[in-house]
């Protein structure tokens, strides 16, 4: 026999069906629904242990909700050879969990004592292997401009390395340097790596398994001497998107596009400020969720173009904004906004400040030196928010404090540690928190720290962040002062 609720009933079980749902919520191992997070652009970001992140000139994959996130670390020697590729993970692209170092100098003899850069992965459906290639050379020089293969039954499995080589075409090699993988939609796959000393683009089909070169596709833009590419595809069209090759020195990354990836290319358009916002390209990532698609631009603000070690390298990601299907833009983001789960890369929102503001405005736009609250990263904003407003303490009539108005701490550096900036808590009143000004004309200054007699130093989108010596009387070493 049916029983019939009664209304009363039908609410006390409706009420108590609520509270189930609402406590299941809370339990472990209950779905969550990701929420969108900010990124403060141009750090060594840290992982979950607090260590510094070490992917340098590498890429990303995503295998079921989870992103995997690879790039090279290098040893500390004074060749700056190969030490390993390193895998991270992630679900919201900001909390990223160290998982192995896939790839190590240990793997093969071969990879002893050698450089190995740009590795990019993708899967093979057909196999069910994770295939890695990459750019090889001998530790001691680029002589050798290979390319090299290494493959492995899952993502973050240990990577067995299958060798380096010139890839070969119709019975010629050639030379290989900077390199990307893409797969299109049939499963082909493609290795583009730039060729004769840098001046071509190459694009090879691989084989079945994708560890092997099957046939010379394209040249693309010769005797341009475009460098670090990267590809995606999207309603139909290819994107390549490269930077020009002046070794460590930031340039303008242009563009291309073609709806057949053997032939028809565009010209080279300009994409980004002529320095790249300081960085250059290694990988596009797309992010895809309940509202669509949207395509991060993965770059390196390369920590060499400084005279620094590699792996003092920092990463600025950018929102690749498709305009339309032939015109593509990017634009200056200090803080990027990501929502895995929506598919979503926006700007993040910042909110008005008021205070001192240290603007540098040699860059297409105004940028001010501001901290993010949360992380405490360093960063340029295009616009004078909260996280760059500053106070200025007197402190004898020559020498200030500057004080960062959102964390309450003063800017600060130790010259027994470097030319570094970071912030400290206000209880620090001494030499390394003080600070004067001078003239630099035209309405500029130059602020100098007292401990170490040296200079503030930025370019407009943050690289190069740091004491210089006063010798530095660059554009780099001028700050207007605006309230």
């Amino acid at each position: 026999m049916r029983t019939q609720l009664t209304v009363r009933g039908r609410a006390l079980w409706g009420l108590l069906l609520a509270m189930v749902v609402a406590l299941s919520a809370t339990m472990p191992g209950a779905a969550v629904q990701a929420a969108a997070v900010a990124i403060v652009n141009a750090n060594q970001w840290k992982d979950m242990s607090g260590n510094v992140i070490q992917a340098h000139a590498g890429g990303a994959i995503k295998v079921g909700s989870v992103y995997y996130w690879y790039g090279v670390e290098r040893n500390e020697d004074a060749g700056w050879t190969f030490k390993q590729i390193n895998l991270y993970s992630s679900t919201d692209l900001k909390s990223w969990t160290f998982v192995h170092a896939v790839l190590t100098q240990g793997s093969h003899p071969e990879l002893n004592w050698s450089k190995v850069e740009r590795p990019k992965i993708v899967y093979n459906a057909a196999t069910g292997k994770f295939v890695m290639w990459m750019h090889y050379e001998n530790g001691a020089n680029y002589s050798l401009a290979h390319a090299a293969v290494a493959i492995s039954d899952t993502v973050d499995g240990d990577y067995e390395f299958l060798g380096h080589f010139r890839p070969e075409a119709g019975g010629v090699e050639h030379q290989s340097r900077d390199a990307t993988l893409f797969v299109d939609d049939d499963g082909t796959a493609y290795f583009i790596s730039s060729a004769r000393g840098n001046a071509d683009l190459n694009v090879y089909r691989l084989n079945a398994d994708y560890t092997q070169i099957d046939a010379l596709t394209a040249t693309l833009f010769p005797g341009n001497y475009r460098e670090a590419p990267a590809m995606v595809k999207r309603n139909g069209y290819y994107y390549l998107l490269t930077s020009g090759a002046t070794g460590w020195s930031y340039n303008q990354a242009k563009y291309a596009y073609s709806t057949n990836i053997a032939s028809g290319w565009s010209s080279l358009y300009d994409i980004g400020s002529p320095s790249t916002f300081e960085g250059q390209g290694n990988f596009i990532l797309p992010v895809s969720g309940t509202e669509g698609t949207d395509y991060i631009y993965m770059t390196d603000r390369h920590a060499g173009a400084f005279g620094e070690h590699f792996n003092y390298g920092k990463y600025v990601w950018h929102k690749l904004n498709f305009v339309s299907d032939t015109n593509l833009k990017l634009d200056w983001f200090p803080k990027l906004s990501i929502d895995t789960a929506a598919g979503k890369v926006e700007k993040a929102a910042q909110n008005n400040g008021t205070g001192l503001g240290l603007k540098k405005d040699f860059a297409p736009i105004d940028t001010f030196l501001s901290v993010g609250y949360e992380d405490e990263y360093f960063y340029m904003s295009d616009k004078l928010s909260a996280e760059s407003a500053w106070e200025k303490i007197d402190v004898d009539g020559v020498y200030f404090i500057l004080k960062h108005k959102r964390t309450g701490k003063y800017l600060h550096n130790d010259p027994a540690l470097g030319n570094k900036l970071n912030l400290v808590d206000p209880v620090w009143t001494g030499h390394n928190v003080q600070w004067s000004q001078t003239d630099a004309g035209g309405g500029y200054v130059r602020l100098i720290h007292r401990s170490s007699g040296k200079v503030l130093t930025s370019y407009p989108y943050g690289a190069n962040l740091s004491l210089q010596p006063t010798t530095n009387t660059s554009n780099q070493t001028k700050w207007r002062l605006v309230e």
